[in-house]
């Protein structure tokens, strides 16, 4: 999942839908009067809509998997959600936002690899200026992030060179109020390459601002729209490790304001780790147990230590855990669990012995709290270091790692398949460190998502999970494509990778992976069949991607001949989404056995959102269709409309309906996001990225967010068989299915719209009504959302129906979704 793209707006008008939605007004009204039925009257006010059911008539038949899920490592829906660990940052590796800053040898230093990290200097009343320096990148994904009149962490300029994916440079300015930072100047193509120091001039004089690179003049911006005219400076990268050398910043007087090197301090603990005594504390690169860091602490006098709250703990449940130890502390350690100044439970640990050692506690409390904190302290002197600390409950130790609350949630939701690990998590995601003994496991490359993952949830414990609730696996694999992978990505080396993880989910535990995969618990092959191919690979150009695809296939096909594969298609409406489909199909339709299709709308488009994206899947058929392989499926393996209130459920039962409609083309679908830790992403503006998750939880407890609740209640109506409904159906968007043994016919039906409908169904002559009922969900507002506070404020109701043998009728509020069961004799 990429950044958030938000789809083909201009598409406006609502279109009569195929198989049950085709526009048989006068047909319609002609059947209901020869078939002698006479609809009661309606109150005022009220649209009417007729429609007629032929429970015996077929029209096709839908796959059970367009009701999969998608579960990407965003917003720590694993790391400090799904599984069960309940420690963040286990390894000390995610650094805080400030980075981590250092002097070498009269060079300013940044050793983390994080987002938005920034060193602020200066003077707030400073005005007009010259900031001069120079700049060198070691690694990373970007360039280097340059500060003026900097107000506050808000309120701000910066020259972003190399941004976007090392593609362009421009100036950003950040406003309290507005939100996140925008782009304010014109942007210039260019990047920046590692090892290069490059010479950086930027001129301030008031809202006109100069920027020359290498001495070559790069942009002359004038910000007329408020600007800011006061204040100091700083540094900063994105994603990237860089240095910086001879800053000066220069009155246009001739004044020189400032001159040599800021001052920075060392990083005392990681992101989510706080300290806790008097003592030395440092994150260090200093003999880790594994990846790149580990958390130092020294004392001479009292106790000194690191602690993360908030955790959720139960009175008598056990919390296993364990910490990763090395140096001296003759008097041991201390690890409890404490709610505010009251300690819950206790544990004393060994003294280390010198070299890394695993030790082990289990903490009982004697009291709940929502909000405990788990700490690790060492007794003086000591001079100790700390890495992988763990904890987790018993409670999750018997589901098998998972945390019973989000594990419940994931079953309610009775997923046929599963799509993982990404979303663009993938395009980076290395398979290999996340096998094997956990405290051997390396962090994902690089923070994302709010997130650097530990990789404690690898592809054994998927499989595990995909077990647990029924679900089929759908593995996403990583292909090295440099934008995710750095310009030296050895695509030899990636592709070897794949064919090795196809080898350790598939083969026999007598080939080299399947035996590592018998010694790491599961000697019996996992036969994972679906095999997608990256994710949203636009930026390569489609001709490109086709190649990568003709490479890959044959190969991941000689270690497994059976895999099923799907390859990357659209993102988005309109020509140029038809265009690359129709450029991939061309090169590879007999490769593949599906086309990933990505669809995200506005929530306002709600009621016409999914009527556009039907038109554009029978346009993608119609091009599978006239191929060397017209067998290829629709997989819509990422949709969603962007928000966590009512607009999104409808829009999702909306969506779920042209699925069922579109069954003959669409066999696979997953929504975006399946969970979120609603802490987790915040923006300064108190808004939350990419709020549309299913799931929504904290450290104690989760609420549904309304596309959970109608997505449900459309699972929990399943039927394989969409039958014929004909009749007008404006404004409502309506289908039937009718179960195997054809003795229940499911209505599922939206009315989008701000009138009161009441909705009559003519049941064929054949069958005959003998029950009906109804389960309504109409908050009354499309505003509603559900929250941890409130959790049930968006739920299903039942709702009166009225039938008479063969008839069925049923009053449809405003913004309403209903699933209308009906059995037949």
């Amino acid at each position: 999942m990429d950044e958030e793209k938000l789809r083909d707006k201009g598409v406006k008008r609502r279109v009569q839908r195929r198989h049950g939605v085709t526009a048989l007004g006068f047909a319609g009204a002609m059947l209901a009067a020869f078939s002698g039925f006479s609809p009661p009257s309606q109150p005022a006010g009220e649209t009417v809509v007729r429609l007629t059911i032929n429970p015996a008539q077929v029209i096709h038949r839908v796959d059970e998997k367009i009701y999969a899920h998608f579960l990407e490592h965003i917003y720590h829906s694993v790391h400090g959600g799904l599984w069960g660990e309940m420690v963040w940052n286990r390894s000390f590796e995610e650094v805080p936002s400030e980075g981590l800053w250092s002097v070498d040898n009269g060079t300013l230093v940044q050793e983390a690899i994080a987002e938005n990290v920034r060193l602020v200097f200066g003077d707030l009343r400073w005005s007009d200026y010259e900031f001069t320096l120079e700049a060198q990148k070691v690694d990373g994904h970007e360039g280097f992030l340059v500060l003026f009149r900097v107000q506050s962490d808000r309120d701000f300029y910066w020259l972003n060179l190399g941004g976007w994916d090392n593609t362009r440079h421009a100036i950003e300015r950040g406003r309290t109020g507005q939100g996140r930072w925008r782009v304010v100047s014109p942007m210039v193509p260019g990047r920046i390459e590692a090892g290069h120091w490059y010479r950086i001039r930027l001129r301030c004089e008031g809202n006109r601002f100069q920027v020359w690179l290498n001495d070559h003049r790069l942009l002359d911006f004038t910000d007329n729209e408020a600007p800011i005219l006061q204040g100091g400076v700083g540094v900063g990268t994105w994603n990237t490790r860089a240095r910086f050398r001879n800053l000066k910043i220069t009155a246009l007087d001739g004044t020189v304001l400032f001159q040599g090197l800021p001052q920075v301090a060392p990083t005392p603990t990681a992101r989510h780790w706080q300290v806790v005594g008097t003592g030395v504390f440092a994150l260090t690169t200093d003999n880790p147990l594994n990846s790149q860091r580990c958390q130092l602490v020294a004392c001479s006098d009292g106790e000194a230590g690191v602690r993360q709250a908030p955790m959720s703990v139960r009175a008598g449940e056990k919390y296993h855990g364990s910490v990763w130890v090395r140096g001296k502390a003759p008097n041991g350690l201390v690890v409890r669990l404490r709610d505010g100044r009251r300690t819950l439970a206790e544990q004393r640990l060994p003294a280390p012995i010198g070299t890394w050692r695993e030790v082990t506690f289990t903490l009982t409390p004697r009291a709940s709290a929502n909000d405990a904190a788990l700490e690790l302290v060492a007794l003086p002197p000591a001079r100790v270091w700390l890495d992988q600390v763990s904890l987790m409950a018993e409670s999750s130790r018997r589901t098998g790692g998972f945390r019973p609350d989000l594990l419940d949630a994931l079953k309610g939701l009775r997923p046929t398949a599963i799509r993982w690990p990404g979303g663009c998590f993938a395009s980076a995601y290395r398979w290999k460190d996340g096998i094997g003994p956990q405290h051997q496991r390396r962090t994902y490359p690089r923070p994302i998502w709010d997130d650097l993952e530990v990789n404690a949830f690898g592809t054994d414990e998927f499989i595990r999970l995909c077990r647990l609730v029924g679900a089929e696996p759908i593995l996403v694999i990583n292909i090295g494509t440099r934008l995710w992978n750095g310009a030296n990505a050895d695509e030899q080396a990636f592709l070897q990778d794949a064919m090795d993880w196809v080898e350790y989910c598939n083969g026999a535990a007598t080939s080299r992976w399947g035996r590592m995969r018998a010694v790491n618990g599961h000697p019996e092959p996992y036969a994972v069949k679906l095999w997608e191919i990256d994710n949203e690979t636009w930026h390569m150009g489609a001709e490109a991607y086709a190649e990568a695809v003709r490479r890959f296939v044959p190969a991941l096909k000689k270690v497994d001949p059976t895999i099923k594969i799907i390859a990357c298609g659209s993102g988005g409406l309109g020509e140029g989404a038809l265009r690359w489909n129709r450029t991939l199909i061309e090169r590879c339709a007999e490769l593949i056995d599906y086309l990933s299709i990505h669809h995200y709308e506005d929530p306002n488009r709600f009621a016409d959102g999914p009527a556009a994206f039907e038109r554009f899947i029978r346009e993608t058929a119609k091009i599978v269709a006239n191929s060397r392989n017209p067998n290829i499926k629709l997989f819509v393996s990422e949709w969603n409309a962007q928000s966590t209130d009512w607009r999104t459920g409808l829009y999702a039962a909306g969506l779920l309906n042209v699925f069922e409609r579109c069954g003959d083309v669409v066999e696979i679908a997953s929504p975006a996001l399946l969970m979120r830790h609603w802490r987790s992403g915040v923006r300064p503006d108190g808004q939350r990225e990419w709020d549309n998750a299913f799931i929504n939880f904290d450290h104690r407890t989760w609420f549904p967010a309304p596309n959970y609740v109608v997505m449900k209640l459309w699972r929990d109506h399943y039927a394989p068989f969409v039958v014929a409904m004909e009749g007008l159906a404006h404004p409502l968007n309506a289908i039937a299915t009718k179960s195997a043994d054809g003795k229940t016919v499911f209505i599922k039906v939206v009315n989008p719209s701000s009138q009161t409908v009441s909705a009559i169904w003519q049941i064929a002559a054949d069958s005959l009504v003998v029950n009906a009922k109804a389960s309504v969900v109409a908050p009354g507002d499309l505003s509603a959302r559900n929250a941890l506070t409130a959790p049930h404020r968006v739920r299903p109701r039942s709702a009166k129906t009225r039938h008479d043998g063969q008839t069925v009728q049923i009053t449809l509020p405003p913004f309403s979704a209903a699933v209308v069961t009906v059995q037949l004799k």
